[in-house]
């Protein structure tokens, strides 16, 4: 009788396994070849060297029309209220392990907007639309009726950024039995990474083709520590920088204030695009040019673009221009690194400056630090290793340490208090 449970439990088990498998599989090819044809249109729109940032900075009157035309289309399909704005991943994830507690959510406006976004130039990466695009299609395939193949799903899509165990991390959820967390996740994301390889490569690679620096005597080792160090202290500032930042924007709630927030953020996005060729976009396109010294940007200009990019990054999601904060980040921490490096070129190598920053920045702003070692080795391809641990360390201690990381919520408003605003959009609103 107990070898008759067991066999049973084990065909549940590998039919479990098959389903995910399929489950990460399907949702991975899905997600790319929208992806694919987001990124499609972007380059017929802009051009491959204004996504790369490669010197040729479009006309002012071009780069402004285009980005305030979509931020007034982003405008128009907001005006329904906060359920048309794209959900972050984390909202994603919360939605699939709590669905009967999930808001009610308008996904076509949602998708719709988020799509444009990228399209648009926005400095948001894409993960986020990943993650919902897969959610969504996994309901589809399953009809809803198992939330751990949804899972599944949503680590196939993560199979985008080149790291197969980084979908199952992501999704794992402590409360949960281990099996049922870790199977359907990894199992999920290692068919989404299958998928995805040689679809639409995840750029994040740009460090692949740089040749290592290996330390060849103590001197060089201090040296490489010492970078790491200092580019771990910039990159929690940065991360600390970012949190208040976006606590402050969400305080402000400029969207229940005035409708027409994403319209301003085009416009402002348009003119940097012009001065600023690293601001605009996600990111991952721009990452090889920058790294592999494709473009000579004064020091002066790199860390006024990463300034730029978080301050544009924050404004961006609190203004209708929803997405991801992986690749515009790692993106800030290397644009950052790089003019350190130019500063100090004796001083620890490229990587290790690169890493010791996307650690930090990383580290203060996930909250697991094995999914920013994750992430982190699979955009740096190996490079600065040993910077991005020493990054991932100090961000951890001030987060665990301190509450400098924690950001307070915000003040309870309700519709009598006088701090609420009337909103100005309403569901009922037409367009």
């Amino acid at each position: 009788m107990n070898r008759l449970l067991v066999n049973k439990r084990l065909v549940n088990q590998l039919r479990f396994s098959l389903m995910a498998l399929l489950a990460g599989a399907a949702s991975g090819a899905g997600v790319a070849l929208i992806i694919r044809l987001i990124d499609l249109v972007t380059q017929q729109l802009w051009g491959g060297p204004v996504e790369q940032a490669l010197g040729q900075a479009p006309p002012l009157a071009w780069s402004v029309l285009v980005c305030g035309g979509v931020g007034l289309l982003l405008s128009l399909i907001h005006r329904g209220g906060p359920s048309t704005l794209l959900p972050e991943l984390p909202e994603t994830m919360e939605d699939l392990r709590h669905p009967d507690q999930a808001p009610k959510r308008n996904e076509r406006r949602a998708l719709l907007g988020a799509a444009l976004a990228q399209i648009g130039g926005g400095s948001i990466g894409p993960e986020a639309l990943m993650t919902r695009l897969a959610t969504l299609i996994s309901r589809w395939i399953w009809k809803g009726k198992d939330h751990a193949l949804q899972s599944a799903s949503v680590a196939g899509s993560l199979g985008f950024f080149g790291a197969p165990l980084l979908g199952g991390m992501v999704v794992g959820e402590r409360k949960q039995d281990v099996l049922r967390r870790w199977i359907p996740g990894i199992l999920g994301g290692l068919s989404g990474f299958a998928a995805f390889h040689g679809i639409n490569e995840a750029s994040g690679g740009s460090l692949k083709n740089l040749p290592y620096v290996w330390p060849s005597n103590i001197g060089e080792s201090f040296d490489t520590l010492v970078a790491a160090v200092l580019a771990g202290a910039v990159g929690c500032g940065l991360g600390l920088i970012f949190l208040r930042w976006r606590h402050w924007l969400k305080q402000q709630r400029l969207m229940a204030h005035w409708c027409w927030w994403p319209l301003i953020t085009g416009v402002l996005l348009g003119a940097l695009m012009h001065w600023l060729p690293l601001v605009p976009f996600g990111g991952e396109e721009q990452m090889r040019p920058l790294l592999e010294h494709q473009q000579s940007h004064p020091t002066a200009l790199l860390f006024l673009s990463a300034f730029s990019k978080l301050l544009i990054l924050g404004l961006c999601l609190e203004t209708g221009w929803r997405g991801g904060i992986f690749f515009p980040v790692f993106l800030i921490a290397c644009a950052t690194g790089t003019g350190f490096h130019q500063m100090f070129p004796d001083l620890g190598s490229l990587g290790s400056w690169c890493g010791g920053l996307t650690g930090a920045f990383y580290g203060m702003l996930l909250p697991s630090p094995l999914v920013v070692v994750v992430l982190g080795l699979a955009l740096l391809q190996g490079h600065g290793a040993s910077g991005l641990l020493v990054g991932v360390a100090m961000a951890h201690l001030i987060r665990q340490g301190t509450t400098l990381g924690d950001v307070p919520p915000p003040p309870q408003r309700t519709p009598d208090s006088h701090e609420c605003p009337k909103p100005q959009w309403s569901s009922s609103r037409p367009l």
